[in-house]
């Protein structure tokens, strides 16, 4: 199996997390402006950051760095790949506030995205946004996801992306992307 250490698209880099990063990326996660919009709030130790990256350093989970204009932004990742059912959990966020309201994420999504269904042949994606996040919901609608059935009262709700809808999303963004 490929080892996919580094991914490039888009204008984005993605490199694969190591070890040597995951206490930038603890720094990153336990800030308020990450925290907050994570369903984890709890502050991260050095100790539990070791250990969760010891359990998700595996082809069940790619963990990347996105790189931008040379610059270390953020986190995309898609977690918990289960291959016989064809699906995987992605998820991001941007730390360079220089690059938050940027094009950015929407490329680094893309470059997961392409890879999560043309290289691991996944056929849907799921994910969860917190109900009052009304910034991710949009993100995310713009790039095919649909709610899924059942989640209109649920707090932290369920999103399902398929290729044909992730297709015909891509082609508008690209547009405006690139």
């Amino acid at each position: 199996m490929k080892s996919y250490d580094k991914i490039e698209a888009y204008g984005v880099v993605l490199h694969r997390l190591t070890i040597e990063k995951i206490e930038m990326l603890r720094t990153w996660r336990n800030h308020p402006k990450i925290q907050q919009y994570m369903e984890y709030r709890e502050e991260i130790t050095p100790e539990m950051q070791f250990a969760w990256f010891h359990r998700i350093d595996n082809a069940n989970n790619y963990y990347f760095i996105i790189e931008a204009e040379g610059r270390e932004i953020g986190c995309i990742n898609v977690r918990d790949i289960d291959y016989e059912a064809g699906v995987g959990e992605p998820g991001i966020f941007i730390w360079d506030d220089d690059f938050l309201n940027s094009t950015y994420s929407f490329r680094a999504a893309l470059t997961l995205t392409d890879f999560c269904f043309y290289d691991l042949k996944l056929n849907h994606l799921v994910i969860h946004i917190l109900k009052d996040n009304a910034r991710a919901i949009k993100y995310n609608l713009a790039q095919g996801y649909k709610m899924s059935s059942g989640q209109e009262n649920i707090y932290n709700q369920e999103y399902t992306l398929i290729p044909e809808h992730y297709e015909k999303k891509k082609a508008k963004l690209i547009k405006y992307l690139l």
